[in-house]
């Protein structure tokens, strides 16, 4: 339905202000006009007012990321995935790049970070990681004394709240700071290759979070202290995460003065795809949301710094079947609130790591090279494109088909959806579609009728539209 805002009625009109003998005279000229402008006797003065701009919300924060765990420049992706609307980068600061010996600082490799993508328009994510040898047993493990990792952060945070005050080179901005990577690891090898290992020492990771997060406040009250992301999957005693990783953690910030929402401000979790227990991103968040509910911080943000799809066929996909899976991940994970979420990665892992492990096949490029986007590419460009500025409304609530409605920066309803089963139909009431598959083919305008797309074969005042299983279409009333 056609729903036009009204903070927007003038946004396509060229307005003048004439204030003539104490009274406002308004002159509205259509945009475009080229007749020449009202003549006034009087003297006049000119008044400036607001620039209304169309298409545009202050208050709209995309969701659309990508993660870049290792530089942060153009030879990585970074303008390719600015040209692709990409608004976030989640990327690493390892602590022993940076003081790698006590005392000593050498913040050049992460200040670059900042600045580049500050310079492409993207805020950044950061999991910090990385403790020094001198400083800990292991890179994402309890320190030795807390006290040097406060230190640390509090430098680390001042250097990047962009406040004018000891910054990075251009004050470059950084507000979100995760600790460790998946640090509901409990397995000791995957933690000396570099993951978090508080698994089953919630208690220890909410003590680090008691002092550690005050810390951070102090130093910039617009930062973000998030727990995570964890990896919340494939658990003990198959797999090497432990499911009360985040109960014990909250249940410890419990015992803290203020409670858990006094030290942190967001959960952070990562989606794959792997685990028959959930269906989609949206049962994996809404599980982990009424953990965070029963310890009272379900009001708090979710953020999905880390997910992906493959697109080998080795492991049952394709090109195309990532791309599809690429856009029902960020449509279902916006359907449940979730404000961040980061595509993993740019680039397919290397051809080595593909053979002997095919989803390592998950990236918008070939491995290293930006000269052959992959289908899932040109689906995420397509997404952020149609979803620019878009609120998320309801569940389309329909049979033998998945959809979400979305309210445009226009006004108008914009519905993402596929079908569930092998095909079916869905009616829209309206005598005209605009229609965009996943990868930005656009197919408009759809009359009522329409031997094509129109299944139900008449002229009727709606049209009931075609789909297939799992093949995401973008779907709204000309106009």
């Amino acid at each position: 339905m056609k729903r036009i805002l009204a903070a927007i009625g003038f946004a396509v009109l060229g307005i003048t202000l004439l204030l003539v003998a104490g009274r406002e005279v308004w002159a509205v000229v259509p945009a475009g006009d080229q007749r020449p402008s009202w003549h006034v006797q009087e003297q006049t003065s000119t008044v400036y007012l607001p620039l209304v701009v169309r298409r545009y919300d202050p208050t709209y924060v995309s969701p659309f990321g990508i993660v870049m765990y290792g530089r942060v420049d153009d030879a990585s992706g970074l303008q390719v995935m600015k040209d692709a609307g990409s608004k976030w980068v989640t990327t690493i600061l390892r602590w022993s790049d940076i003081e790698s010996t006590e005392g000593s600082y050498d913040w050049s490799s992460f200040d670059t970070k900042a600045q580049n993508a500050q310079a492409a328009g993207m805020e950044v994510f950061v999991l910090f990681t990385g403790n020094p040898p001198w400083a800990a047993a292991l890179p994402g493990g309890p320190v030795t004394d807390t006290q040097d990792l406060v230190s640390f952060v509090t430098m680390m945070v001042e250097r990047y709240d962009c406040d004018g005050v000891n910054d990075a080179p251009g004050s470059p901005c950084v507000h979100y700071w995760s600790f460790y990577a998946e640090p509901d690891n409990g397995d000791i090898n995957r933690a000396r290759a570099g993951k978090g290992y508080w698994g089953h020492d919630g208690a220890g990771y909410a003590a680090m979070l008691s002092q550690v997060s005050p810390a951070i406040h102090a130093a910039s009250p617009r930062a973000k202290v998030l727990i995570g992301g964890i990896a919340y999957d494939y658990f003990e005693p198959d797999g090497p995460f432990v499911r009360s990783f985040l109960t014990d953690t909250l249940s410890a910030l419990n015992t803290y003065p203020g409670g858990a929402g006094a030290y942190i401000d967001a959960v952070a979790f990562h989606y794959y795809p792997i685990n028959p227990a959930w269906s989609s991103i949206r049962e994996k968040a809404m599980e982990i949301r009424s953990i965070m509910e029963r310890h009272g911080v379900g009001d708090l943000p979710m953020i999905c710094p880390e997910m992906g799809y493959w697109s080998a066929e080795e492991a049952g996909s394709s090109e195309a079947i990532q791309a599809r899976r690429l856009v029902q991940m960020f449509v279902r994970g916006i359907s449940v609130g979730l404000e961040h979420m980061s595509w993993f990665t740019v680039f397919d892992a290397s051809p080595e790591q593909v053979a002997q492990y095919p989803t390592e096949e998950h990236g918008l490029f070939p491995y290293n090279d930006l000269t052959h986007p992959k289908q899932s590419y040109y689906a995420y460009q397509t997404l952020t494109q149609e979803l620019y500025g878009a609120r998320y409304l309801q569940p389309l609530g329909t049979s033998n088909a998945e959809g979400y409605v979305f309210q445009t920066l226009d006004g108008y309803e914009k519905t993402v959806l596929w079908a569930t089963v092998s095909s079916t139909s869905v009616s829209f009431p309206y005598s005209c579609l605009r229609l965009v598959d996943t990868t930005g083919n656009v197919y408009s305008p759809v009359y009522d009728g329409d031997p094509t797309w129109d299944w139900d074969g008449t002229v009727n005042g709606e049209i009931a539209l075609g789909v297939y299983r799992d093949t995401p279409f973008y779907v709204e009333p000309c106009h």
